[in-house]
């Protein structure tokens, strides 16, 4: 009976574990909640912007929205309206590129020309923070591509629709990964629910089988106590062995039927057990593959597909980590920012190939360069961040001038073509009560001093 106890102990330890993994899918489902839900925000925010005759649809999903809550968005309600929005999107840029012959061809206005190029500045944004699975990655890149290339001339309404499709895509990818959690769980519930019910039998079976020993030796117990009663009260020795024969075979058909019980228990109890085992097995398999199928989501949630390194959500997560262990233990902790200088004019001149090698150059070499301690990340864009734990700013500032200088002199190269990368960066130090989103901002704008005063430097934002 111990063996059947034992997976019990085990599985419901496995169980708890992927309640937590499924907590941290749930999270990370929230926060990409939030940010979707404040991407599409901004997006209806420029669609006010370029198209004021289609404020009134903009305002109509905006409102669906908040009817939400903090509920997760209804994407299948969301959807009509988005696809409603983007045709009418789509006609009224038809309208505009085809301009009446009757009518005197006029300079089109500036003001208009920067609404319209608002949602291409503002898309890349949002497709360089969410974090794609390695089969959408391809798609994002061409996207970005096309949106970048000052040549193309394909409809702003086209581009938002490829990337609300990506978005979706990637929003169906998290649902499926958790429905497909949620299931085994439940089939692992069941699964303790059955080995719970089949200890409560094994249990039942056992005091079951006392009652019989009971029975056994209560009939035994009179037989022989009978058998004791004809010896003494026996005259004659024919009748005496005739009673105790009876009695004798009487013991025996008790001890037969007890074996016949027990021979029958035990099969069924062995049946059961082996049955027990199956489902066991079966569902250590499905907990295995399903183990390493949320590793790898992890992996390629946390990681940013370019540059090999973490990407903004596995910084968040981090931040939060020493941000905690700071204030714990009261050691220092700094925050800097990266960014690659003329980013724009490497794309337009040589590509966006061109442009990410840089990235991955720029990554490894971060990688590399920092402490065992520290922690670099891909931000989004051309914009890198950095952790520096038990560093004070003037540590720091000696840390991030090393990696500086190394990256500017390292040699780059594209197609034959020597180019120059270097990278600007703003550093600042954690308060005792400051919050991240203080110190970012700190950093952020040393690093715009750093841009001011002629790029490839490394300014410390001071309080």
């Amino acid at each position: 009976m111990s063996d059947t106890a034992k997976p019990s102990v085990d599985y419901r330890a496995r169980y708890e574990q992927l309640l937590s993994e499924f907590s941290a899918l749930e999270t990370t489902e929230q926060r990409q909640q939030q940010l979707l839900r404040a991407l599409l925000g901004r997006v209806l925010f420029a669609i006010d912007k370029a198209y004021p005759n289609l404020a009134s649809k903009a305002q109509a999903l905006r409102d669906l929205m908040r009817q939400t809550g903090d509920a997760p968005l209804p994407l299948d309600k969301l959807q009509p309206g988005i696809e409603a929005l983007t045709e009418a999107i789509r006609l009224e840029e038809a309208r505009n590129l085809t301009p009446d012959p009757h009518e005197q061809a006029v300079t089109e206005d500036p003001e208009a020309r920067t609404e319209k190029a608002a949602v291409r500045e503002f898309l890349p944004l949002l497709l360089e923070r969410i974090a794609f699975t390695d089969l959408m990655e391809a798609r994002r890149a061409k996207l970005l591509e096309i949106i970048n290339d000052p040549r193309d001339t394909t409809l702003n309404s086209i581009l938002i629709d490829r990337a609300a499709c990506l978005i979706n895509e990637m929003r169906r990818a998290l649902e499926n990964e958790k429905s497909e959690l949620a299931e085994f769980l439940q089939q692992l519930t069941d699964a303790l629910r059955e080995i719970d019910q089949h200890t409560q039998l094994n249990l039942g079976d056992i005091q079951n089988q006392r009652a019989a020993h009971d029975a056994l030796n209560k009939a035994v117990t009179a037989q022989v106590t009978d058998i004791d009663q004809t010896v003494d009260k026996a005259t004659d020795l024919a009748e005496l062995k005739k009673a105790v024969r009876a009695r004798i075979a009487r013991i025996s058909e008790h001890i037969d039927r007890f074996r016949q019980t027990e021979e029958a228990r035990m099969t069924e109890v062995e049946e059961e057990n082996e049955a027990m085992r199956a489902r066991i097995q079966k569902l250590e398999q499905s907990r295995a593959s399903l183990q390493e199928q949320l590793e790898a989501s992890t992996q390629r949630m946390l990681r940013d597909t370019l540059t090999g390194l973490p990407n903004r959500l596995a910084f968040d997560e981090r931040l939060s980590l020493e941000v905690a262990r700071m204030r714990r233990e009261g050691t220092p902790l700094c925050l800097a920012i990266w960014d690659i200088d003329h980013f724009k004019r490497v794309n337009d001149t040589y590509g966006h190939q061109a442009g990410d090698k840089a990235l991955i150059v720029v990554g490894k070499t971060l990688h590399h360069l920092i402490r065992d301690v520290d922690m670099a990340a891909r931000y989004g864009g051309e914009e890198f961040v950095m952790l520096l734990p038990r560093a004070n700013l003037q540590q720091a500032f000696v840390v991030l001038e090393r990696i500086r200088e190394k990256i500017a002199a390292t040699p780059f190269r594209f197609k034959d073509q020597p180019l120059k990368i270097t990278l600007s960066c703003g550093v600042a130090e954690f308060a005792p009560e400051e919050d991240s989103e203080a110190v970012m901002a700190r950093a952020d704008e040393a690093l715009y001093r750093a841009k001011g005063k002629g790029r490839n430097r490394t300014e410390m934002a001071l309080r």
